[in-house]
């Protein structure tokens, strides 16, 4: 008996092996279709001329024809840095907005090590110098310079935004396909943070047509989103 389960393992192990194998293999064929994808993709976004109000106008629209987004009453937004699909014009019409949008809440993220958190945005103010309305409770964060809220705000209970509130998250991606899979940065925010949505949330991703290809190798960890805005598209993905 004993030399019949031996000759059980021997058999039994090489196989395990080979499956490990493959998978390995797999998921660095995955990483490295991402790695040549992002630096297509930069590339592209490196050669775009747009007008940053007229396109953000064409993001608006199209995202104020979906219902779900018109009837949030909590939306997460990112604010955009360099070649990003501009948000933080739509963020300042978002608090003009209540004959078309019934928003309470506007939310943007910042990063505590790994992980996103959320923040209550606060009404544009006027700049006394420029005469622009500006967000007073945003800065530039270390090292990348993208706007966040202020430090002295991140541990006021009353400006956090829990995940299970938000109703509508806009979700920011190097690229995105018709099913809604999403290509990042590679560092992993928003593939942690989706899964601590509600199931009934809405994930939206915004990118320029440019930024739209055929399928995004994907694995296990990545996180789709359920539409896709474009200036010129509204897509529905496949969840």
């Amino acid at each position: 008996m004993n030399q019949q389960f031996q000759r059980s393992k021997n058999i039994a192990f090489p196989s395990l092996t080979f499956n490990m194998t493959d998978s390995i293999h797999a998921a660095n064929d995955v990483a490295l279709q991402k790695k040549n994808l992002r630096k297509e993709i930069r590339a592209r976004l490196e050669s775009l001329d747009y007008a940053r109000d007229q396109i953000a106008d064409a993001f608006y629209r199209n995202l104020i024809s979906l219902e779900r987004f018109r009837s949030a009453k909590t939306v997460g937004f990112y604010v955009d840095f360099r070649n990003e699909a501009p948000t933080q014009p739509i963020l300042h019409r978002l608090f003009g907005s209540q004959k078309i949008l019934v928003v309470e809440t506007v939310a943007v993220p910042y990063c505590v090590g790994v992980n996103l958190r959320f923040h209550k945005l606060a009404p544009p103010v006027i700049d006394p110098t420029s005469k622009e309305a500006r967000f007073s409770d945003l800065e530039p964060s270390e090292p990348y310079g993208i706007l966040e809220p202020l430090q002295k705000f991140r541990n006021d209970p009353e400006r956090y935004v829990s995940p299970e509130s938000i109703d509508v998250l806009i979700v920011p991606g190097l690229a995105f396909d018709e099913s809604g899979r999403r290509l990042g940065r590679g560092a992993g925010y928003y593939d942690r943070y989706i899964p601590l949505l509600r199931s009934d949330a809405l994930t939206v991703g915004v990118c320029f047509d440019e930024q739209l290809v055929g399928a995004i190798p994907t694995n296990e960890l990545d996180a789709y989103v359920d539409v896709v805005v474009t200036p010129t598209k509204v897509l529905r993905g496949a969840n």
